[in-house]
């Protein structure tokens, strides 16, 4: 019986260890986006997955959905889908982001994971943290995206 529960344990930290075949590791990506209020915005990509060829390094973005809610005295909470368009025509991925904006904190700090994409990125995946700078205006934040991307065949 004993055996049984060792045997059964040891094959389930397998399993759970087990990394899916084709997956690739994360590989490093920055964005720089200059995010205008009520229109597109371009983007820069640098990186190890931009020099990997995972994504592509320019485009324009555009705000897919976005939606307030969790109001208190202090802030509130955004979530939002973003729309990148390559401008060399390989493609375009979403990304959705997590903030809880705080009306006293700068910067402003978010979570974000890719979502879905199409052409070279039907099959991209990633995610990471970034930060959102009040340092090109008043309709204008500088979103700064760092994290990880890879494909998944």
């Amino acid at each position: 019986m004993r055996r049984n529960i060792v045997l059964t344990l040891t094959i389930a930290v397998m399993m759970a260890l087990a990394v899916p075949a084709g997956a690739s590791p994360p590989t490093g990506v920055h964005i720089e986006v200059e995010t205008s209020f009520g229109g597109p915005s371009p983007f820069v990509a640098s990186g190890q997955a931009v020099d990997d060829g995972l994504v592509c390094a320019e485009g324009m973005v555009d705000d897919a959905s976005g939606k307030v809610a969790g109001f208190s005295p202090n802030g509130f909470n955004f979530q939002g889908v973003k729309h990148f368009i390559c401008d060399d025509g390989s493609g375009e991925f979403f990304v959705k982001l997590q903030a809880r904006i705080y009306f006293s904190e700068q910067p402003v700090k978010f979570n974000w994971n890719v979502v879905g994409g199409t052409g070279d990125y039907e099959d991209l995946h990633g995610a990471g943290s970034g930060v959102g700078l009040p340092l090109c205006g008043d309709d204008c934040v500088f979103d700064i995206y760092d994290g990880g991307l890879h494909i998944d065949p």
